[in-house]
């Protein structure tokens, strides 16, 4: 599959043999010698792979078009595409949103359930997750030939490496449900590769995820410069979403190799062992909130922190993978004029009001959670669906703005990809649902609702319903309700999902594709219809 294999460039490229006018050839030396044929000779080059295999993590805007058009060129169409401002779309708590309606209506298509096969976001995030699964795949087939003087460095840069596939895998099967499963670089011969089943995916993302665990430290004994990188606890972390996510969509009693109380075990040694804890105050989680030198990236509550960063200064917008800026921040920020303090986004996915009145005016999260122009006497230009409510946990802030580049390409907003809170709301729902302890399970449910509410609060008697609305308010707008309502079924989404109270509030999930985005057309193309596109779609 051309676009899986060959549009990925990991170090660099060289400068090859240029046929010009009457037959003659200009050679050029390489403008670095940094090509895979040389390259992977020391653990210091593995570790530059590593970094590119964790690089993917901070593309916000692939490009959609990676089959045809080489990176950075000026036909490249980059789309943005952060996952969890497009989870939130297709959810039901967030429109659309933009400047109009014309703005970009591929996301508009999202959040109505019409999106087409040729439509640039689906493309995009197929390129982006293949191009990270395949640094992963050539990092580990290349790895065991280097000599390294510390195995046990070698076996973690390995275990990472499993870990980033699982991760990139599990977004790509969320997304598109019936996707191929590679893990080897492809040969030409095998670039018509068809889709694996779902369970074979799953499978392999637990086998992936287990072997990082058996590897990587735990988040306790991870000195303070290695930070954000995968640890074993992160590896559980994950392992309990997908196990939960697997088992829930397609109502299966486990993933093949991980029984329940199995995973129950894993998600109780994460909580004891780990190191991880909740912070005292909600408010200290995010960045946004707290722009001050005195705010620590990484903290105890994190268990998978994807870091953004604006020391780049690169990027722009017609090649926006050189950015290692949280895009995501700037996207979704209001548009708001005449204030020091805020700085003007491009208003995406604004906030269904009925989601921010959900909230009881003395639960803590509230005011950290949503930023409401009017209650602070910001001014801002009203954008497409807007209901004057946008997201706090990540607003764009002037005391973020890069001193270089573009600053709206380069936000430094770290993004916790799973929370600790999140690991005890799933492992009070394991527990609860699998054979587990019911007592733990209020155990664990507890020590979220307390924390969010004031002294004295008596936390209802856990059920499956109050753990799904306890998730709906502690992890809001994160990326995480879309695929909570999938996997509570169908019918279960869709009614949460459709809503109509007339242009242009409208939302509607598509029912007959069961949640999932189309095969890019252009995959369908590129390997002879060797893959098949998903129910739903013509």
């Amino acid at each position: 599959m051309k676009t899986i294999n060959n549009t990925i460039k990991v170090i660099a490229m060289a400068v090859v043999l240029v046929a010009v006018g009457c037959n003659k050839k200009i050679e050029l030396d390489p403008i670095t010698s940094n090509v895979e044929s040389t390259f992977y000779q020391t653990p210091q080059d593995c570790f530059q792979a590593l970094t590119a295999a964790y690089g993917v993590l901070l593309w916000d805007a692939p490009q959609s078009n990676a089959n045809i058009y080489a990176p950075g060129t000026p036909n490249a169409s980059y789309q943005n595409a952060p996952f969890n401002l497009i989870s939130e779309v297709l959810g039901d708590h967030c429109f659309a949103g933009g400047a109009s309606a014309t703005d970009v209506p591929g996301v508009i298509r999202i959040d109505r359930g019409v999106i087409r096969t040729d439509d640039p976001t689906p493309a995009a995030l197929w390129y982006k997750y293949y191009t990270g699964i395949n640094r992963c795949n050539l990092l580990l087939e290349k790895m065991p030939a280097v000599k390294f003087s510390d195995t046990t460095l070698k076996n973690r840069y390995a275990a990472e490496c499993k870990f980033l596939r699982a991760y990139y895998y599990f977004d790509l099967v969320r997304l598109f449900g019936n996707v191929p499963l590679i893990v080897h670089t492809l040969a030409p011969s095998e670039y018509q590769q068809k889709q694996s089943s779902p369970e074979a995916v799953y499978t392999q993302i637990a086998k992936d995820l287990t072997d990082a665990m058996a590897v990587l430290p735990r988040y306790k004994n991870v000195v303070s410069t290695e930070l954000g990188r995968a640890t074993s606890d992160a590896a559980r972390g994950l392992l309990m979403r997908a196990w939960l996510y697997y088992t829930g969509y397609y109502q299966k009693s486990e993933i093949p190799g991980v029984t329940a109380p199995q995973i129950i075990a894993i998600a109780d040694d994460l909580i004891n062992n780990s190191g991880h804890d909740l912070l005292t105050n909600f408010s200290d989680v995010f960045q946004s909130l707290t722009p001050t030198a005195s705010f620590v990236n990484n903290h105890k509550e994190s268990v998978f922190e994807i870091q953004y960063s604006s020391l780049a200064f690169g990027g722009s917008y017609s090649y926006r993978e050189l950015a290692n800026g949280n895009l995501a921040a700037m996207i979704w920020s209001a548009r708001v004029t005449n204030t020091a303090v805020y700085a003007a986004g491009w208003s995406f996915a604004p906030i269904d009001s009925a989601f921010y009145n959900q909230f009881d005016n003395t639960d803590k999260r509230k005011a950290v959670t949503f930023f409401v122009p009017k209650n602070l006497s910001v001014s801002y230009t009203a954008g497409y669906q807007d209901m004057g409510i946008f997201p706090n946990k990540w607003i764009a802030l002037t005391a973020n703005n890069s001193s270089k580049g573009d600053p709206k390409l380069n936000y430094p907003n770290h993004f916790i990809a799973i929370r600790f809170s999140d690991i005890l709301l799933m492992a009070a729902e394991l527990h609860l649902m699998n054979g587990g302890s019911a007592a733990m399970a209020q155990v664990y449910y507890d020590r979220v609702a307390k924390r969010a509410r004031p002294a004295g609060y008596a936390p209802p008697a856990v059920t499956l319903d109050v753990i799904y609305k306890e998730r709906d308010l502690e992890l809001a707008l994160e990326g995480v309700r879309y695929w909570d309502l999938l996997r509570r079924g169908l019918d279960y989404a869709k009614t949460r999902i459709n809503v109509n109270r007339g242009e242009p509030l409208i939302s509607n999930f598509n029912y007959a594709a069961k949640g999932l985005f189309p095969i890019p057309g252009s995959e369908l193309i590129n390997t002879n219809n060797s893959l098949v596109q998903n129910p739903g779609y013509q």
